[in-house]
């Protein structure tokens, strides 16, 4: 399966991402989050107007819109933050797959084209991370077959890493 992950955003790729969250519980305590999402995108009518520079900030804080072909059926939001003084970490923050496209390997996918992109785009990450709760089955399995080693765990869930080869 041959997913694409996009970084030229459009109004309405967001619009469905804010749809998303406001029923997603899990993201629901991020409502400082959403409505700077939904500022982005307030005055803008046109769907199709390319909202890019107004979310966009590499390297800090990355947008990634998942594609099947030409169905939306995602995205993934990851930061990056100083590791020392040789690189950083990326952070993937969310990699949210909506409702009608689960259960047909997209994470899995996204998470593999995403390790590949990260570090083309980064050259001087150290890792990558991804925070995620045990329950969360499916996510700590592909996490560990990709090879995400679990470091840490915190009051929200449990880290994983993805270290670059050396």
């Amino acid at each position: 399966m041959k997913l694409e992950l996009r970084t030229r955003i459009q109004a309405k790729e967001v619009w469905k991402m804010l749809e998303y969250w406001v029923k997603e519980p899990a993201l629901q305590k991020h409502e400082e989050h959403c409505e700077w999402l939904e500022d982005t995108v307030f005055h803008t009518k046109d769907g199709l107007e390319d909202v890019t520079d107004k979310l966009q900030n590499p390297p800090d804080y990355l947008f990634y819109m998942i594609y099947a072909g030409e169905e939306h059926v995602g995205f993934v939001e990851a930061f990056s933050r100083p590791f020392d003084f040789f690189g950083l970490s990326i952070d993937i923050t969310s990699i949210c797959i909506f409702d009608e496209y689960r259960g047909r390997g997209y994470v899995r996918a996204a998470l593999e084209a995403l390790i590949n992109q990260l570090f083309d785009t980064f050259p001087n990450a150290r890792h990558i991370s991804c925070q995620t709760g045990l329950e969360n089955l499916p996510m700590v399995r592909h996490l560990t077959e990709l090879g995400f080693v679990r470091k840490d765990s915190t009051k929200v869930g449990v880290i994983f890493l993805y270290e670059r080869d050396k």
